[in-house]
């Protein structure tokens, strides 16, 4: 298998994992969250419309589909590309996903743990909020590690399953490298390289490091970038929201 082909593996096996995980954990039980927010709300809050136009108390199928397949699975496209370029430094270290979801709240907790969103302090209580939210983060590490793994094992296999999964994992990688451009520029602006711009080092610094031998100091240097500023941002803002 040439070095392309390696890579492309390791992208769409990430890229699967990211989307199932985005889809339940960042999708599914990110809706559980609300609706616990929403219950240790105010009585005379409740049927009030939140942020985004849901109403307080008000949980459906149609809801929670739309949020796990948007928002989950828009998450789980930036945490799938990512993955893909942490998985080789985090392999063999047994609380690897729990590293990558406590990296990914710092890198990236602002844009969900937003001081702005007046949702977190005016339903529920705004520490317990905070607290679900970055819980969310981990939830995810630990799924797109543990996923990860398992469709590896399966596309490493021969037959028939091997090939259909392997075959799902390469459309995948389109798909989620495309969605990730959209969701990150989303996230930072153009015009806001100080937050794309750490990230896309991360993604892309990592890889060379190993296939050209570098000093595996810059590759820890480019994962720490984004953390470090991203990290600034986020813990900014949970003060805020818990002071």
């Amino acid at each position: 298998m040439t070095s392309l082909q390696r890579l492309g593996r390791q992208i769409g096996i990430a890229s699967l994992a990211g989307v199932i995980s985005g889809f339940f954990v960042a999708g599914i039980l990110g809706r559980i969250a609300m609706r616990v927010a929403g219950f240790t709300s105010r009585p005379d809050l409740i049927g009030v419309a939140t942020s985004n136009g849901n109403r307080v108390g008000e949980i459906t199928f149609a809801g929670t589909f739309a949020l796990a397949t948007f928002i989950g699975i828009g998450f789980g496209a930036i945490g799938g590309v990512l993955y893909a370029a942490a998985e080789p430094w985090l392999r063999g270290r047994p609380w690897k996903g729990l590293i990558f979801g406590g990296a990914l709240l710092l890198a990236l907790g602002f844009a969900a743990i937003e001081p702005e969103n007046f949702d977190f302090e005016r339903f529920g209580f705004a520490p317990l909020n905070v607290a679900m939210f970055a819980l969310l983060f981990i939830a995810f590490g630990a799924t797109i590690a543990y996923l990860f793994d398992a469709i590896r094992s399966r596309v490493e296999r021969s037959g028939v399953a091997s090939t259909a999964v392997e075959a799902v994992a390469w459309l995948a990688a389109f798909g989620v490298i495309a969605l990730f451009a959209v969701e990150i520029v989303s996230i930072g602006g153009i015009g806001e390289l100080d937050t794309t711009l750490p990230i896309v080092i991360a993604l892309i610094v990592p890889p060379i490091v190993l296939w050209r031998r570098l000093p595996r100091l810059v590759g820890y240097a480019a994962f720490a970038l984004p953390i470090v500023i991203g990290g600034v941002k986020t813990l900014g803002g949970v003060i805020q929201l818990v002071d």
